[in-house]
């Protein structure tokens, strides 16, 4: 009960509610968080959604990670159109051409933007969220976001550890999703 109460405090915290209004994107629909999870263990947060078009189409989106020579790439797509995030409004253009909405290609760029508007954001509101799962989970035993390195003589490598980690990294996956079903917008839900 104490964890969920101490989680529901950071509700009101601005960078939650920045959080909120970012799922409130009305050419959105279904947001979903996750992590990708690339070499040496390092978990990036993505995000998909759809994109509801003037004709009724829901063509997926989405900001995610994938590996490359030099490291982890941002990537954006639209429908299976893909290219590398941080485009400027032409390549978003680009982007739209190439999934077959080019009429609705400034629709689309906006749509992009606020998909990594509501990904940076989760992944401002992350940190923190796992620190206060971490808490709970842990009680007074020191902890850290950070994966620890483990030692010979240390308990940071212990499969009770590795465990609650796992566990406050999923309950705070979660609690974004929850926020995003909650105040993002949602195809076919009920009118009033």
């Amino acid at each position: 009960m104490e964890m969920e109460s101490g989680v529901t405090d950071r509700l009101w915290d601005k960078d939650v509610q920045e959080f909120i209004i970012a799922c409130r994107h009305e050419q959105l629909s279904d947001i979903t968080l996750g992590y990708t999870v690339l070499g040496g263990g390092q978990m990036l947060l993505t995000a998909s959604a759809f994109y509801l078009s003037k004709r009724g189409r829901r063509v997926p989106v989405g900001y995610r990670w994938t590996e490359s020579k030099s490291g982890a790439a941002a990537e954006i797509f639209v429908g299976r159109a893909k290219a590398s995030a941080g485009q400027e409004l032409d390549g978003l253009f680009g982007l739209a051409l190439r999934a077959g909405l080019w009429g609705e290609r400034r629709h689309v760029a906006f749509a992009l933007m606020a998909l990594a508007d509501v990904r940076s954001k989760a992944d401002g509101v992350r940190g923190r969220l796992q620190l206060e799962y971490l808490k709970a989970l842990f009680g007074d035993e020191p902890v850290s976001v950070e994966p620890l390195q483990s030692g010979p003589d240390d308990a940071a490598g212990s499969p009770g550890r590795q465990s609650r980690i796992a566990q406050a990294q999923e309950l705070t996956l979660q609690t974004l999703n929850d926020l995003a079903y909650l105040y993002g917008a949602r195809a076919g839900k009920e009118t009033l």
